[in-house]
């Protein structure tokens, strides 16, 4: 994605998708550690970089071998997402992706949006597969994979505790 994105969502609301700059990192923290607090989508509890050390993983992201994503309406940061090459040249051809969507953002098409960006980075970068992991206990992420066309691969049991309970972690994947 070299150009920003306006997403018009469900609730009327203008979404501005574009790459994360290094400004945002102050931003992109307190979103994560936002959802992070509600204990139930994202595997972290809190954020524990500095800004500093938050820009330099933004600056990280070069469009070849990753991709972040910020989403804003109305200035403040709503939704990110990131994806991330194999390491090696044998695995250089599966992207790992990750997204989270604050809660007054969710339902309304943003992270469809966002998931469709992350895709076509894909495809432009010649990915071959790429892979995801979700509780699964998420299920309107779970619906939103499935219709973007990812597939479970494997199932970690018991692999996260959220409110006191074991959940399982399930792996998907889709083919480009």
């Amino acid at each position: 994605m070299l150009r920003s994105k306006r997403i018009v969502l469900k609730d009327g609301r203008i979404a501005l998708v574009r790459r994360a700059r290094a400004r945002d990192a102050e931003g992109v923290i307190a979103h994560v550690n936002e959802i992070a607090a509600e204990r139930i989508y994202i595997m972290t509890d809190r954020l524990t970089m500095t800004v500093a050390e938050e820009r330099a993983h933004l600056q990280k992201a070069d469009g070849r071998t990753g991709l972040y994503l910020v989403a804003t309406v109305r200035g403040r940061v709503v939704g990110t997402a990131d994806i991330w090459r194999g390491r090696f040249q044998k695995n250089r051809h599966v992207a790992n992706l990750g997204i989270a969507i604050r809660k007054e953002a969710r339902g309304v098409g943003l992270g469809q949006g966002m998931m469709a960006e992350m895709i076509a980075w894909a495809r432009s970068a010649g990915v071959r597969k790429l892979t995801l992991g979700v509780f699964a206990s998420n299920a309107p992420a779970l619906a939103l994979y499935r219709q973007l066309g990812f597939a479970p691969e494997g199932r970690l049991a018991g692999q996260v505790i959220l409110r006191g309970k074991p959940v399982d972690e399930l792996l998907m994947a889709r083919r480009l």
